[in-house]
């Protein structure tokens, strides 16, 4: 199996997430595909999706790439369910008991403060990421060391000493 296509990504993506009832392989193969240049616009790269019959991402992405690939996706995951926690919730119970059992619902701005706070902890170690991966990709600007010509120096020093005499 050909583990740098998008349907692969987006496998890895959905099995990662663990919540297969929102969303499904289809809709994060096609956020992998409009995506792409999001991630080539990070990490300074130039990545792209051959229209063949796997679409396959060419060159290969490695495991950290991948990786902050998949944040991207994390974050994208989370602003959805933040906008959608508003319309999903629409009264503020907090529990509820019968003869049978109870319900215990929290109340929509906790809800919302927990995937804000889940939203903002994946953003900064997106931030980390792609900093640690510029700077592990940069080259040097300048190098100084042996590019200059070696100076020849004299061993032996001379002294003007003065004589109490003034001269």
């Amino acid at each position: 199996m050909i583990t740098n296509t998008v349907p692969s990504i987006a496998q890895e993506i959905y099995e990662e997430l663990g919540d297969t009832s929102s969303t499904s392989i289809a809709a994060i193969a096609s956020w992998v595909r409009r995506n792409i240049g999001g991630l080539n616009t990070l990490l300074n790269t130039s990545f792209i999706i051959k229209e063949d019959q796997n679409f396959e991402i060419s060159p290969n992405l490695t495991d950290i790439e991948k990786y902050i690939f998949k944040k991207m996706y994390s974050i994208y995951y989370f602003d959805i369910k933040i906008k959608n926690v508003g319309s999903l919730i629409d009264t503020d119970y907090t529990s509820v008991k019968d003869d049978f059992g109870s319900v215990q619902k929290i109340n929509k701005n906790e809800v919302l403060k927990n995937f804000y706070s889940i939203r903002k902890q994946d953003y900064e170690e997106l931030k980390d990421l792609v900093t640690k991966y510029r700077s592990n990709g940069s080259v040097p600007m300048q190098v100084i060391g042996d590019d200059i010509i070696a100076g020849s120096y004299s061993q032996i020093r001379t002294y003007n000493v003065r004589s109490n005499d003034g001269n």
